[in-house]
């Protein structure tokens, strides 16, 4: 008779915290870009045209990261309800198979 397979549903909940945390750090690297801005004078005379060629790529990096952090929220809330649908199917299965014999 063969040992069976397990579902590591522990590892697969450290893991969405650990992807959680990935998440927070990314959202805090979000805010601090609204608190960080450059003087426009910052870039002297010479180089008054480069706010309007950066500010474009500053916005789409920011548009970019939120997604990043709503995709990192999105997958460690998947992966906990992979968990815990696998932890549920698991113990249906049991029962259904312990009733049987």
């Amino acid at each position: 008779m063969s040992a069976g397979m397990r579902f590591p549903a522990e590892a697969v909940r450290r893991h969405a915290d650990t992807v959680d945390e990935a998440s927070g750090q990314m959202a805090l690297a979000r805010s601090a870009v609204h608190e960080v801005t450059i003087d426009r004078q910052a870039y002297g005379e010479l180089c008054q045209f480069l706010p309007a060629l950066l500010d474009p790529l500053f916005e789409g990096a920011l548009d970019v990261l939120s997604d990043a952090v709503d995709a990192l929220a999105e997958t460690a809330y998947g992966l906990r309800a992979t968990a815990a649908t696998m932890e549920h199917t698991d113990a249906d299965n049991a029962r259904r198979i312990s009733g049987s014999s």
